[in-house]
């Protein structure tokens, strides 16, 4: 009898234990230099604690990495470690994984790229700059 009241009230509320486990996947190629398989480990970071959080995973052969059967409704930093310095190169994150959003596979450790909102600034300052040069021109 219990055994079929645990399973209602799991069906019930739409809960399976597989939705509940997330994936991140991505590239290294623009931070870590190739061999990648021997010199490099991704590893995951839970940001709150500091901990590491799972084993950390050597690139594929193309720079890749993958990390499945992760909790969700966690946030993940991800770390580019270099084995031979012993020490981490790069962070991206935290990226949160929820029920509704599961996996995130497009991860790009990249630490040398400017952030959006920089690019965003940067374009609004230049065209502020060109319309009062436009403006002081045509009165003068």
């Amino acid at each position: 009898m219990i055994t079929i009241a645990t399973a209602l009230l799991l069906a019930s509320t739409g809960v399976s234990v597989l939705a509940q486990q997330g994936a991140l996947a991505g590239k290294a190629t623009a931070e870590a230099q190739q061999p990648y398989t021997e010199n490099y480990r991704v590893q995951l970071r839970d940001p709150a604690s500091g901990a590491i959080v799972g084993t950390p995973q050597a690139l594929d052969a193309q720079g890749r990495f993958s990390f499945t059967s992760l909790e969700t409704n966690r946030r993940y930093l991800v770390e580019l470690f270099l084995v031979k310095e012993n020490r981490v190169v790069c962070t991206e994150g935290p990226f949160q994984l929820t029920t509704t959003r599961v996996s995130l596979t497009d991860i790009d450790i990249d630490c040398g790229k400017k952030p959006l909102a920089l690019w965003l600034l940067a374009a609004g300052a230049g065209t502020a700059a060109v319309i009062a040069i436009a403006t002081r021109s045509a009165s003068q």
